[in-house]
């Protein structure tokens, strides 16, 4: 998995320099040519390192087009470990110590370094950093930063020195996209490397018979756990999980159902001999169950005289049908969860095993949806904010799925800039630029809560 999204994100740079290449051509106030050689530079990058996927790796690689392509004679990076920065790799740099360039990030540093958006003359952090550490720099020749965040956390910071001014758009362009993806490939591959410490964890308590049945209620996960760790992707596994726990507790009929999002985001839902119309009961009234019934309480649909008199209404077509039990249950991301049941075993034995099996599956389920955030990050548009086409494309059929399960109408609204090429060529892309992030902010001031706002080209 973590090859694929490091594929898709230099394919990504890719794009960018190709649209750079053949768009802009040579222009005044000394902007550099990104020509054919500087796409089949980051194209071989991309195929020389999509087997081993090592982020560092990547990191040179697109580092060297900076300097053969962008005139970045010189290039440190600086990784962010246990509140410190330190040397990960550099470039051009002789007879230095890497002890001396070595940082301790300091609170009102890392709140100076979020207000940095683009590349940056070293000398704007001289109220920061000691004398000592400035001299450092400038004996390397090193003029100009810029830092590696996703969201507030930072991984990292890069130094170079170019003959380029910090305002050129071609090097700040490049600069603040390999930013944005590295963080998000650092991202990913933290999540990468907890799954795996977990996959360590049940492998040993597996060896040392750690894993094991503990009443008769069922047999717990134990070695069937196993193969449920090299999924990646929370609405395959859950499945797979539920369908475990509804052969353990012998359930005929499993209702699992939760929100993807927010309040107003798509539910999700995973069941088993219940029918649509059931589901669609649940549904709706999905938070009226959480808000109503006592969080990890099971409640007999056949007695619904404690019933809210609301909630009677809402369920009153579930009553002795086909479901005859209940229960709202804590998930992963401090959100809420339904799951519905029916069975000939005792209430108290189904409970008692579903609260084991949340024990031993929320860790895993945890991690997995961080990784799938870390995924989605990639569906932000560098120059505004707003989601890209890619998320775009996503959304819409998950949306269009959702309108017609539900019969409800969707509208579609495509905006253009007029004649913004003409102000492209008239005052130069930074004033497009700016022009596109102004019209999308004004847009995001503009919609709902509850509405998709992505950059579509």
């Amino acid at each position: 998995m973590i090859e694929i999204i490091l594929i898709i994100i230099l394919t990504v740079l890719v794009i960018i320099l190709a649209i750079i290449a053949f768009t802009r051509g040579r222009s005044s106030g000394g902007a550099v040519l990104l020509d054919e050689d500087a796409v089949n530079d980051l194209l071989a990058a991309v195929s020389s390192n999509s087997g081993s996927g090592r982020i560092p790796e990547i990191a040179a690689s697109v580092s060297d087009i900076l300097k053969k392509h962008l005139h970045c004679e010189k290039i440190l990076f600086l990784r962010y470990y246990r509140s410190n920065l330190e040397v990960n790799y550099f470039s051009g740099l002789r007879d230095f110590n890497k002890n001396e360039l070595r940082l301790t990030l300091k609170p009102p540093l890392l709140e100076k370094l979020k207000s940095f958006k683009r590349v940056t003359p070293i000398r704007d952090l001289r109220s920061l950093l000691t004398d000592k550490y400035l001299r450092a720099l400038e004996s390397q020749g090193l003029q100009y930063f810029f830092p590696v965040f996703l969201r507030d956390r930072l991984y990292g910071i890069y130094m170079i020195k170019t003959d380029l001014t910090p305002d050129n758009p071609s090097l700040n362009l490049l600069a603040t996209t390999l930013a944005f993806n590295l963080s998000t490939a650092y991202h990913i591959g933290l999540q990468e490397q907890k799954i795996a410490r977990y996959e360590n964890k049940i492998h040993s308590l597996e060896n040392s018979g750690g894993i094991q049945s503990r009443d008769n209620v069922s047999p717990g996960l134990g070695s069937e756990f196993l193969k449920y760790l090299k999924i990646r992707k929370c609405n395959q596994l859950m499945p797979e999980l539920l369908k475990l726990l509804k052969k353990e507790c012998n359930l005929s009929k499993l209702g699992f159902y939760a929100r993807s999002g927010s309040q107003d985001s798509p539910m999700y839902s995973v069941s088993w001999n219940i029918d649509e119309d059931m589901d669609k009961i649940i549904e709706s009234s999905f938070d009226l169950i959480v808000k109503k019934i006592q969080l990890d309480s099971p409640i007999d649909l056949k007695d619904n005289s404690d019933f809210d008199r609301t909630l009677q209404d809402s369920l009153k077509n579930l009553s002795g049908k086909s479901i005859n039990c209940m229960m709202p249950i804590s998930w992963v991301n401090r959100k809420k969860a339904v799951l519905a049941w029916s069975s000939k075993n005792k209430t108290s034995d189904v409970v008692a095993r579903i609260n084991r099996f949340k024990k031993e599956v929320m860790p895993l389920v945890e991690n997995i949806s961080r990784f799938e955030k870390a995924e989605e990050l990639s569906y932000t548009d560098g120059l505004t904010g707003m989601y890209n086409f890619r998320y775009f494309k996503k959304r819409i059929k998950e949306e269009l799925k959702r309108a017609k399960r539900y019969n409800h109408h969707l509208a579609l609204l495509i905006m253009d800039i007029d004649d913004l090429k003409n102000v492209n060529d008239k005052y130069g892309h930074q004033a497009g630029d700016e022009l596109i992030k102004s019209f999308g902010a004004a847009l995001q001031e503009s919609v709902r809560e509850n509405d998709v706002l992505s950059r579509y080209g």
